[in-house]
């Protein structure tokens, strides 16, 4: 199946990506025979809370497909689609999620963050110092990253447009005000990947030297 990315992780490291009725269903329309789905009926994306946890899996019976909803000490439903038009298979799924007491939306579990090994987390955090950085900030998730660092990230070009390195606000600021770091609007002719390029090769390690390395102490791992 396609990978679907999180829009957030709950406490336990769970990564909760958000459906209606209408998305779940044509989600597992997707699976395969066999495959299996764990996901919350009850979700609130503000508080990151989860409750009444429920699998769906996708079974065959004679050649005939049909999903198994339920468990976790909830009752187990079927949902047969062979034969049915699209639209009544999403009908059928929106009155069992009812059942569950779902409202509107579900939380499904799409991936999960697993913790390095200190051996694993040293030697990353030791060849990024070989290749030398101003900042080297560690976190749990690319999230816990984001909501800690929005908006105080640039990343900047080399004069191939190509990526070269990220910097810190202050640094990108220094810098940018200084000349040695210009609008990739403003260079002609040239495909960049981020708004920002060097101005020319001679400040490139200039720039480097202000280089910010952001390290996970978790990997996410798509389900």
């Amino acid at each position: 199946m396609k990978q679907t990315r999180q829009d957030f992780f709950t406490a336990n490291g769970e990564g909760i990506k958000i459906m209606t009725f209408t998305e779940f269903a044509r989600h597992i329309l997707r699976m395969e025979c066999g495959e299996s789905l764990e996901l919350y009926a009850v979700v609130n994306r503000q508080t990151r809370e989860c409750s009444r946890p429920l699998s769906v899996r996708k079974e065959q019976w004679n050649g005939t497909p049909f999903y198994l909803l339920g468990g976790h000490g909830q009752e187990v439903r079927t949902i047969n689609f062979a034969g049915r038009p699209k639209e009544e298979f999403e009908t059928t799924c929106h009155d069992v999620l009812d059942s569950y007491d779902a409202v509107e939306s579900i939380g499904a579990v799409v991936s999960r963050l697993r913790e390095l090994s200190p051996e694993e987390l040293h030697k990353r955090i030791a060849e990024e110092m070989k290749t030398g950085c101003k900042y080297l900030l560690v976190y749990r998730s690319e999230e816990e990253m984001t909501a800690a660092l929005d908006g105080k990230i640039y990343a900047i070009n080399d004069t191939d447009g190509k990526f070269l390195c990220d910097l810190y606000q202050p640094d990108y600021l220094h810098l940018e005000n200084g000349g040695d770091i210009v609008d990739t609007a403003s260079i002609p002719d040239m495909h960049f990947h981020s708004d920002w390029a060097i101005a020319n090769p001679t400040v490139r390690d200039k720039v480097l030297s202000s280089r910010m390395v952001i390290i996970y102490t978790h990997e996410t791992v798509t389900l």
